[in-house]
């Protein structure tokens, strides 16, 4: 084993580890104490470490841990059966992780009790923090996630942020009623807000992308691949060699930020010898990433939006045409019978 290898598995375990670590802190320091006073606020986060905080709250003597394992094994089955186990080991491994973290860390004393607020702010940009390094890796901690994967399916229109925005919603409100603390509402909008900010500040914001071009005499297995593991489209770019005058077949993709690492594994593992260049994609519009809208009335294009409703206007009248030439052609027909 050389020293890269090295230093990028001890990168890898450190990076899993870690994450893990800091959700079992923002849970069992800040957002969930085991050991606040009576009468704390809990700040419930969305998805299913929020459904289990609840049920902990309701049901104390069930860990918080088994029961983010319990509720996710649902949707684990549901997206294996959709996506298959292979595409679902990264997150099984982030589930589990996480979950004995939150529960080998109730040692941990509590802060800021009396500050609920910052407790908000500090529980989600820790519990980001660790999200983040584990996606750096790959992994993910599965939950809101996993469910706004299915509902995609069923939800076209709907972008995944959106829905996992949704879902998280309704755990957190639901999570109001359910406890009768209603304040807990606006801190627990505030910790998914800094739990948002956390992972992107880590992966370098929520819209940026990355793009990759990769050189390989094994350009088929590796497309192959790229589609089959993270369901990204692969374009082929027709390249020639200046030194060897050779022609080569060059990949093109775009991959979200916490799909680099499994690209850059996937490249690896089919051939060693690939070259590839990764850049910044600041903003990446179309199929799996952010919609494209195009609205001139927004922009204040008021030429866009004057020739948009011209052409509007003429499609209308086209058609009441051709309804009048139907009618026309069918009162002749009535009068060439009689």
């Amino acid at each position: 084993m050389n020293t890269k290898k090295v230093a990028n598995w001890i990168s890898g375990a450190v990076s899993f580890f870690g994450g893990a670590f800091l959700f079992g802190v923002s849970m069992n320091m800040f957002l969930s104490p085991p050991r606040a006073p009576e009468g704390t606020v809990d700040v419930v986060m969305g998805g299913v470490t929020g459904i289990a905080t609840v049920i902990n709250f309701l049901y104390d003597k069930l860990p918080i841990g088994v029961l983010i394992i319990l509720l996710n094994i649902p949707l684990l089955l549901m997206n294996i059966k959709v996506s298959g186990f292979k595409s679902m080991i990264k997150t099984v491994a982030g589930i589990i992780a996480t979950s004995v973290a939150i529960d080998l860390t109730p040692f941990l004393p509590a802060a800021l009790v009396d500050e609920p607020l910052l407790r908000a702010i500090l529980g989600g940009v820790t519990m980001g923090a660790g999200a983040g390094l584990l996606l750096t890796r790959g992994f993910t901690t599965g939950g809101s996630d996993l469910s706004a994967v299915l509902l995609k399916k069923r939800f076209r229109r709907l972008s995944t942020g959106r829905l996992i925005l949704i879902i998280d919603a309704f755990v957190v409100i639901g999570s109001a009623i359910v406890m009768g603390k209603f304040e807990g509402v606006i801190y627990s909008s505030v910790s998914i807000f800094a739990y948002s900010a956390a992972i992107d500040a880590i992966l370098g914001g929520s819209e940026k992308a990355k793009m990759a071009i990769v050189i390989s005499s094994k350009h088929e297995e590796i497309a192959e691949a790229v589609n089959e593991r993270l369901e990204r489209g692969v374009t082929y770019l027709h390249g020639s060699g200046w030194y060897t005058k050779e022609n080569k077949e060059v990949l093109m993709c775009v991959v979200k930020r916490n799909e680099e690492y499994i690209l850059k594994q996937l490249v690896e593992n089919v051939d060693r010898d690939a070259f590839m260049i990764l850049t910044d994609a600041t903003e990446v519009l179309g199929m799996g990433f952010k919609e494209i809208e195009s609205r001139p009335e927004d922009s204040g294009d008021k030429d866009g939006a004057k020739e948009k409703r011209r052409l509007k206007r003429e499609a209308r009248d086209v058609k009441k045409a051709a309804k009048r030439a139907a009618r026309k052609e069918k009162k002749s027909r009535k009068k060439n019978k009689k």
